[in-house]
C-alpha cells in the first residue's frame, strides 16, 4: 500500500509518500501564499522521482486542521480533485497529530507534547499529546485559548511545538522546552498516519470531507480616511 500524503495548513507546502514498512520520500517548500501554485508541482515531483504513477497510489491524505484557512481550502479541494480521477480514497489527518508524532519521534525523551499555534488576535489553537504504552493519545482536544492556559498543561515531560514561539515565550518558565513547529508538518508523516487508519478500518466519502477550522472566516476591510 502506497499513499500519497498532503500537508498545507501552515506556511509549509509539503507532500509525501508512505507504505506500511515506513516513509518512502518527502518533498517542502517553506513560503506562504504558495500553496496553490506549487502544490501540483511538488506532486508530480515526487513521482518522478519513485519512479510512480499516480494510479499506482492506493489512497490520499490530507491534513485536515486546525490551521491556515487558505491553506486547508487549497490542500483538501487538491486531494478531493486527485482522488476523483483516480478514483482512490481520501483520508483525512488531524494537523495536530501528525506534529505530534513527527515530534515525539524525533524528541523520544519527552512522554507530553503541547501544539500551540497562532489563531490570531491574541487566541491559539492549542492540543495536547502523550504516549500511552507506545501509543499516541490526545489528553486535551485541540480548542482555543489564550496563551496563559499553557501553564496548566505543562509537567517535566512536556516539549512544546509552535509557530509563535515569540508571543508565548514570556508566559512560560525559562526550563520549559520550546520548539519550532514547521519542521514537522511534513507529508510524508500524513502518509504514514493515514496508512494505520486505513488499517483500522477508518473511511468517509471525499465529497463530505470539510477542514477543521474552529474559528469562523471573518473578513476584514480598513475604512479610508476622509481626506
Amino acid at each position: 500500500m502506497i499513499i500519497l500524503g498532503i500537508e498545507t495548513s501552515t506556511a509549509v507546502c509539503s507532500v509525501g509518500l508512505a507504505k506500511e514498512s515506513g516513509l518512502l520520500a518527502e518533498h517542502s517548500l517553506v513560503e506562504s501564499h504558495i500553496h496553490s501554485e506549487k502544490l501540483l508541482t511538488l506532486v508530480r515531483e515526487i513521482c518522478v522521482e519513485q519512479s510512480l504513477q499516480l494510479s499506482q497510489i492506493d489512497g490520499v491524505a490530507v491534513s485536515i486542521g486546525p490551521g491556515s484557512f487558505t491553506g486547508l481550502r487549497i490542500g483538501l479541494s487538491t486531494a478531493k480533485g486527485l482522488c476523483c480521477s483516480i478514483g482512490k480514497p481520501l483520508i483525512a489527518v488531524p494537523t495536530f497529530e501528525s506534529i505530534a508524532t513527527g515530534t515525539l519521534k524525533a524528541h523520544p525523551e519527552f512522554g507530553r507534547v503541547v501544539i500551540c499555534v497562532d489563531a490570531k488576535q491574541g487566541e491559539f489553537y492549542i492540543g495536547v499529546y502523550e504516549k500511552n504504552n507506545g501509543l499516541l493519545c490526545e489528553t486535551l482536544p485541540v480548542h482555543i485559548d489564550n496563551s496563559i492556559s499553557l501553564r496548566t498543561v505543562i509537567n517535566k515531560e512536556t516539549i512544546i511545538v509552535a509557530d509563535c514561539a515569540d508571543k508565548i515565550r514570556m508566559t512560560l518558565d525559562d526550563s520549559v522546552t520550546l520548539i519550532e513547529m514547521l519542521p514537522f508538518c511534513r507529508g510524508d508523516i500524513i502518509a504514514n498516519i493515514a496508512i494505520k487508519k486505513i488499517v483500522f478500518g477508518e473511511k468517509i466519502a471525499w465529497e463530505d470531507l470539510e477542514p477543521m477550522y474552529l474559528k469562523d472566516f471573518v473578513i476584514r476591510t480598513h475604512l479610508k480616511k476622509e481626506k
